[in-house]
């Protein structure tokens, strides 16, 4: 199939640097590259004309959606290509992404994951970043969602179910949205684990408790109501929901110690359940960055689980309010 580079961007700064310079590296190259731009920003249109990329710009900043949507739409080709403007892609990317729908020809798009070796440093954006690689290496390979960090879909497919709702401005769940509609118009999406980014974003502890709950966590409960479903794969696979009610009790018990002795053994006990639960989990960022690494990234998954488990729950209470501020 012929193929499309679309680049989603909204401001200049060394991570777009990095991501067009391993764009115009790509061998063999895509029939075109192009930039769509959200928003008016100079730079980054004259980061990419440095490149001689093609540019959709989006100058009134109608969101993310929108701007993903006017980048498929300035296409030609039969399979467009989705990454976002914070990852390094990999040389052979159009390659193996023309290979997965050689491999899987019933497929109508395809979606990867972020590499093992994430380019920022620190405890949070290793374990962020190792969490989701680890997520869509142990994913269902019939998937139920896409993603546009790492996505390629069918051009006629795409347009046949009018692209990303456009009403997600922030980066959410829009792409996750777009999975479902596809699936409910009976497109099939295949996860390949071996088609990998690698993530250039510097998480930080706010990010993990912020953008996970607000524009992950929320949103998604919210269109887990609209939808009327809740799948055994990925994030909310019936292990993470019971390691999420298992490190909610187990937190909530510990302070209650010190009234009754039993709930901090309770607690404690809860909490180990939930460890022996992830252990696998652990056991991979041991062999990614050593015990020291995986045992400290043990509460911040802790701290993943109770947010995941606050935007659920908010989602639940307030669906209107979440729906309108999340969009």
């Amino acid at each position: 199939m012929t193929s499309s580079l679309v680049i989603t961007a909204h401001r200049p700064g060394p991570m777009l640097d990095r991501c067009l310079d391993s764009a115009a590296r790509l061998d063999p190259q895509p029939q075109e590259i192009i930039v769509a731009i959200d928003g008016a920003d100079q730079a980054v249109k004259q980061a990419a004309d440095a490149h001689r990329f093609r540019v959709a710009t989006c100058p009134l900043s109608p969101g993310v959606s929108a701007t993903r949507n006017a980048g498929a739409r300035a296409t030609n080709s039969a399979m467009i290509v989705f990454a976002d403007s914070d990852v390094s892609l990999p040389r052979d990317f159009i390659a193996r992404a023309a290979h997965s729908f050689e491999e899987n020809p019933e497929a109508d798009a395809v979606i990867g994951s972020y590499d093992d070796e994430p380019a920022a440093p620190g405890i949070v954006p290793r374990y962020r970043n190792l969490l989701h690689h680890y997520t869509h290496q142990h994913g269902a390979r019939e998937a139920q969602t896409f993603w546009a960090g790492c996505g390629a879909i069918r051009r006629e497919a795409f347009m046949a179910v009018d692209g990303f709702d456009e009403s997600y401005r922030q980066p959410s769940v829009e792409d996750i949205e777009l999975g479902y509609r596809l699936r409910r118009a009976g497109y099939r999406i295949r996860l390949v684990p071996d088609w990998q980014v690698k993530h250039l974003k510097q998480w930080t502890f706010a990010d993990l408790i912020f953008n996970d709950i607000g524009r992950r966590a929320i949103p998604w409960t919210c269109l887990l109501r609209r939808e009327g479903r809740l799948d055994n794969d990925l994030n909310i696979d019936m292990a993470a929901r019971l390691s999420a009610a298992l490190v909610c009790m187990g937190i909530c018990l510990l302070p209650l110690g010190f009234l009754w002795r039993p709930a901090l053994f309770l607690g404690a006990l809860l909490l180990a359940l939930a460890t022996a639960l992830n252990w696998t989990f652990y056991r991979f960022l041991a062999h990614r960055g050593g015990w020291p690494f995986a045992i400290a990234a043990i509460p911040l998954h802790w701290v993943y689980y109770l947010g995941a488990t606050a935007g659920f729950v908010f989602g639940h209470l307030c669906p209107r309010y979440t729906a309108h501020r999340t969009r």
